[in-house]
């Protein structure tokens, strides 16, 4: 009798050691489970992140017509060496900003450059200069009291781009004519229409595709 009853006590204890190794397996195993899962996640969401910082690094944030290095460095030499030459001396370095823009427009091939001169030493109540270019840097006009954006229609007036900036809160249009475009849009009537046309190209949007800033 007593026999069995030690017999019964090793066997319950046996089973209670089984019974708690097995729980420790299973506890250790579902621990292992878990991190290896939260690893995964972890390595997922870092893939996730990589990718999405990959999209917008790939995006350019800038009209791809104002980015041109060699154009920049250029109209830098310009600014300084010519246009300027006389105010550069008096430009403190946070007034030696410009953003340009090359458009085409006469359809002869050859591009012509906007420039936008930035900061108060420019810019007034009525708006700031702006400069546009022939390809080899001659000046055609000189903007004055000119609002950004400018926009480009595709309708043409002797064989140039109509130009539409607004001014006193209303569209201004700007016709070429004998060799340039009109300098002081304060100074012409309201255009017939009260909206640029759906065709028009922007150009110094704040949007989308905004301009890049340069220094001189």
């Amino acid at each position: 009798m007593k026999k069995n009853i030690r017999t019964k006590s090793f066997n319950m204890r046996t089973i209670t050691s089984i019974s708690i190794c097995l729980f420790l397996v299973l506890f250790s195993c579902n621990k292992e489970r878990n991190r290896s899962e939260k690893i995964e996640d972890t390595a997922s969401q870092k893939d996730t992140m990589s990718t999405k910082e990959s999209v917008k690094t790939d995006v350019e944030p800038f009209a791809p017509q104002s980015t041109d290095e060699q154009t920049a460095n250029n109209l830098k030499n310009y600014l300084i060496n010519e246009f300027l030459k006389d105010d550069i001396s008096f430009l403190k370095p946070d007034e030696r900003k410009f953003q340009f823009y090359k458009i085409d427009l006469n359809d002869d091939g050859k591009e012509e450059i906007f420039v936008r001169l930035m900061s108060s030493y420019f810019c007034g109540s009525g708006g700031c200069t702006f400069l546009l270019l022939d390809k080899y840097g001659e000046l055609i006009t000189k903007f004055t009291v000119t609002r950004a954006p400018i926009f480009v229609e595709p309708t043409k007036a002797n064989g140039w781009s109509l130009l539409l900036v607004k001014d006193a809160g209303v569209f201004k249009e700007l016709q070429f004519d004998e060799g340039t475009y009109p300098s002081n849009p304060s100074l012409l009537p309201k255009a017939p229409y009260d909206a640029p046309s759906g065709h028009a190209q922007v150009m110094f949007g704040d949007g989308l595709y905004k301009c890049k800033t340069f220094e001189f």
